[in-house]
C-alpha cells in the first residue's frame, strides 16, 4: 500500500490570524497520485465541517482554495481542494467513467465516482473531525463532476451540494447515453431518492450566456441542452423538478441566477458559499 506524503505549506498571509493553505499528495489509493490543498479553521471541534471545492477545466485547485479563502473566514469548515490532473484524470468531469463525447471509458480501476468520500474518510482521520458528513462545491468542469458524483456514488454522507455554470449536464433520461442521460448506467431508485432529499443547489451567471465561448463544450448532445451555459442549467433544473414531480419525489433543491456574473468561478463562490457555509 502506498503512503501519504506531506508536500508542503503555503502561508497565503502574512498576518498571524490568516488561514493558511497546506498542500499534500494523496497516495492512499490503487489510483495515480492527487494533489490536494486544505485550509483548515484556527481550532477544530466538535461542529467543525468539511467543505470540497471542485476546480474546472484550468485543474486550479489552488486558486480554488484561494478564491474561498475569505469566504470561510470566522467560518467553521476545513476547505479540502483535490487536483485532478490532466494526464491522470482527463475525463475527471465525468468520473473517469466517459470521455467527453460518450465513448465509454472500461477501466473501472481510474474510475473516482467514489473518490471525495475516501478522501473524507482519510481528512476525518487526519484532522480529527467529529462530523459524519460533507459538502461539495463545483464550477464549470467542476460542476459537471459534482452532479455526476451525486448520482453515481454510493456515498450518502453529502449534506449540501452546490454546482455553478456546468458546460453540459447528464439528465435523468434513461433513452440518453452518459454522460448527456443515464443509459445503462443503472442508478437504484434509492439512489435517486436521496438525490432528491439532498439539500443541493443550482447556481447560473446571467452573464454566462455566450454561445461562443472558448471552453463551453459543442458537442451535438451537448447543444440540444441549450445554446450556452445558462439555458442549458435553466433547463436541467427545470427537468429536475419536472422528474420530480412525475415521480411523487419531495424535492429541496435551490434554483439561483447570479446577476452580472459571467464563467467566473470567484463571482459564483460569493453566492455558493452563502447557501454552503450559512449555518456555520
Amino acid at each position: 500500500m502506498k503512503i501519504l506524503i506531506a508536500a508542503s505549506v503555503l502561508i497565503l498571509s502574512f498576518e498571524l490570524s490568516a488561514r493558511q493553505i497546506q498542500k499534500i499528495t494523496f497516495s492512499y489509493w490503487e489510483k495515480p497520485d492527487i494533489d490536494i490543498f486544505y485550509s483548515s479553521p484556527k481550532s477544530i471541534n466538535a461542529n467543525t465541517k468539511l467543505l470540497f471545492l471542485v476546480h474546472g477545466g484550468s485543474r486550479a485547485a489552488e486558486k480554488y482554495i484561494n478564491d474561498w479563502i475569505s469566504f470561510s473566514k470566522d467560518r467553521n469548515v476545513v476547505l479540502v481542494a483535490p487536483e485532478f490532473s490532466k494526464k491522470y484524470y482527463p475525463q475527471y468531469a465525468f468520473l473517469m467513467m466517459s470521455k467527453e463525447n460518450g465513448k465509454s471509458l472500461n477501466d473501472e480501476s481510474l474510475y473516482i465516482n467514489n473518490s471525495l468520500g475516501l478522501l473524507f474518510d482519510f481528512f476525518k482521520a487526519k484532522l480529527k473531525l467529529s462530523t459524519s458528513n460533507y459538502r461539495l462545491y463545483g464550477h464549470s468542469g467542476g460542476s459537471q463532476f459534482v452532479h455526476r458524483y451525486l448520482l453515481l456514488s454510493n456515498d450518502t454522507r453529502i449534506e449540501k451540494a452546490a454546482m455553478a455554470n456546468a458546460g453540459f449536464y447528464t439528465f435523468l433520461d434513461d433513452e440518453i447515453t452518459y454522460p448527456f442521460g443515464t443509459k445503462k448506467m443503472k442508478i437504484s431508485d434509492e439512489r435517486i431518492k436521496w438525490f432528491y432529499r439532498l439539500k443541493g443547489g443550482v447556481f447560473l451567471g446571467s452573464a454566462d450566456n455566450d454561445p461562443n465561448h472558448e471552453s463551453l463544450p459543442r458537442m451535438r448532445k451537448a447543444r440540444k441542452q441549450g445554446k450556452n451555459r445558462l439555458e442549458r442549467g435553466k433547463n436541467f433544473f427545470e427537468d429536475l423538478v419536472k422528474y420530480g414531480v412525475d415521480n411523487n419525489l419531495p424535492f429541496r433543491w435551490r434554483f439561483q441566477i447570479v446577476s452580472n456574473v459571467g464563467h467566473s468561478n470567484i463571482g459564483m463562490s460569493m453566492a455558493a458559499s452563502e447557501f454552503l457555509l450559512e449555518d456555520l
